[in-house]
């Protein structure tokens, strides 16, 4: 019987910071997502290598300075957890302090918010229940905002996790042999308390494992997987999990570049002496190696193929789970028509800060992650405008970003592309082609090949299409990578909402390669 495999990445998107469950049959993963609402995506699989994104646990980010969009802020590196019939997931926002949801149904409504820890610059939270039901809560900190990092903390939980108890100890300082440790995941196995956590930074980092049979410490620490001579640099931070069979696996991130912080599944071993590598150890180095290819986990239910849906028709009530907005949404600006299938977004104008005349700091940018390395997409638009300024199209949205639409002018519209670039607190942003058409229906298309390499190219009839303007290697922006999406703005008048300016989207169609 020829063994099953899986290939690495099992996701090619932007799922920063995963951490990863099981539940009976079913594993749970979540992922960062910043600014981008809704958010707090939860994604389901069977076997570890198939997933399906199934809901969001936040649809709304509790202070109005997101309802423009706060780049590098927003949810951080969130943990999953079980305890006593109920799933709670913790995060920071790290400016804020430490937050928890929490529902008995997954793939339902979670709860509000509750703020666990006020406290700015503690990040990167993970709750754990001991055997005697005392909670305690592990994190790291953020340079950035209380000038210091590379340092792990416990503090007690309330029983029921919603609160924190005390200041917390420092239990572990990897400032000399494990610099920028973050990302901690608390665990417990044969008497020893484990923390996971990466180490060395994200593009060229390691998998760190500390140990101790009290909570406190002090911990040892072993180095259990890096890059080595592998192509798959990082390996960063991720979560251990263990299969209904027994089997151990480790899902993981790698960053790469404008495509994000794509997901990884390696292989966990055991010794004997209780500590574990991750990967395969290739070179005998007592070290780990992430797989490119490896056997299929083996799970109570196999080859459930599940994946992560990107196309819409806009032929139900709700948008698609793999759209995004930049900011806090309103109601205002999009209405889904699914009797005729279109999506209708009306145009925002821009605010009063210079940094909002640019289209990526509109707060209504509809977005999605880059689903593969290569792949095309297409929209049909229709666009119905009376002011002049406004703007719908095409995006490939980052620090280096790109979109394609139609422009009203005071002389009609025209077809142009828009080239950007945030630096600092900068941006520049200039129009690379225009040209004026006569038409207001038109198809447009996206083409990404590998390495980002991206151009548009337009269409009036659907079939035979033109490329437009110059190709462009979109960039990330901060801790995310770029993504693609559709919007409709004004940059010209200042206000809310244009409400005869509106353009029409009949569907959004990806092809992967």
């Amino acid at each position: 019987m020829e063994i099953e495999k899986y290939k690495n990445p099992i996701i090619h998107a932007d799922y920063s910071d995963p951490d990863v469950i099981r539940v009976g049959n079913d594993y749970f993963l979540v992922a960062s997502s910043f600014n981008c609402i809704p958010g707090l995506p939860i994604l389901h699989s069977k076997d570890l290598v198939h997933w399906r994104l199934v809901n969001y646990a936040v649809k709304k980010l509790p202070s109005p300075e997101y309802d423009t969009p706060q780049i590098g802020k927003g949810i951080w590196a969130p943990a999953i957890r079980y305890h006593n019939g109920r799933f709670y997931i913790y995060f920071s926002m790290p400016d804020d302090g430490i937050f928890c949801c929490y529902t008995d149904d997954p793939f339902g409504k979670w709860s509000d918010i509750v703020l666990v820890k006020r406290a700015k610059g503690w990040i990167d939270p993970c709750p754990f229940w001991d055997d005697d039901d005392k909670a305690y809560l592990v994190n790291a900190f953020a340079k950035s905002r209380v000038g210091f990092n590379s340092k792990l903390c416990i503090s007690r939980l309330s029983k029921d996790g919603l609160s924190v108890l005390d200041e917390g100890r420092i239990v572990f300082d990897g400032s000399v042999t494990q610099p920028t440790i973050e990302g901690p995941k608390l665990y417990k196995r044969n008497g020893y308390y484990y923390i996971f956590a990466p180490a060395g930074g994200v593009k060229n980092g390691w998998q760190t494992v500390l140990r101790s049979k009290d909570i406190y410490g002090p911990y040892e620490e072993k180095i259990v997987m890096h890059q080595g001579n592998t192509s798959i640099n990082g390996p960063h931070q991720g979560a251990w999990v263990e299969t209904e069979k027994g089997e151990h696996w480790f899902v993981h991130f790698q960053q790469k570049g404008p495509y994000g912080r794509i997901v990884h599944l390696q292989p966990m071993t055991w010794f004997e002496d209780d500590w574990c590598i991750i990967g395969v150890d290739q070179n005998q180095d007592g070290i780990g190696e992430p797989v490119l290819e490896y056997r299929k986990p083996s799970t109570e239910e196999e080859s459930c193929h599940f994946y992560i849906e990107c196309s819409d028709h806009f032929d139900k009530e709700k948008l698609s789970l793999a759209w995004q907005w930049h900011a806090n949404p309103k109601d205002e600006w999009y209405i889904i028509d699914n009797k005729k299938s279109v999506l209708k977004l009306f145009a925002v104008c821009k605010g009063s800060l210079q940094q909002e005349k640019s289209i990526f700091y509109m707060p209504n940018l509809l977005l999605q992650k880059i689903p593969a390395e290569e792949f095309e997409v297409v929209t049909k638009m229709k666009v119905n405008f009376n002011t002049k300024g406004t703007f719908s199209g095409l995006i490939v949205s980052g620090y280096k970003y790109s979109a394609i639409g139609i422009e009203k002018r005071e002389d009609g519209n025209y077809l142009i592309q828009i080239l950007g670039e945030v630096s600092g607190n900068k941006v520049y942003e200039k129009i690379t082609v225009s040209e004026k058409i006569n038409q207001n229906e038109i198809y447009l298309k996206l083409r990404m090949r590998k390495c980002a390499n991206s151009e548009f190219l337009y269409s009036f009839d659907g079939t035979k299409f033109f490329k437009f303007g110059i190709e462009f290697v979109p960039k990330e922006d901060i801790w995310t990578g770029s993504k693609v999406g559709l919007f409709c703005v004004n940059r010209d008048v200042e206000g809310k909402v244009l409400e005869k300016d509106f353009a029409e989207f009949d569907y959004f169609i990806f092809e992967i390669n």
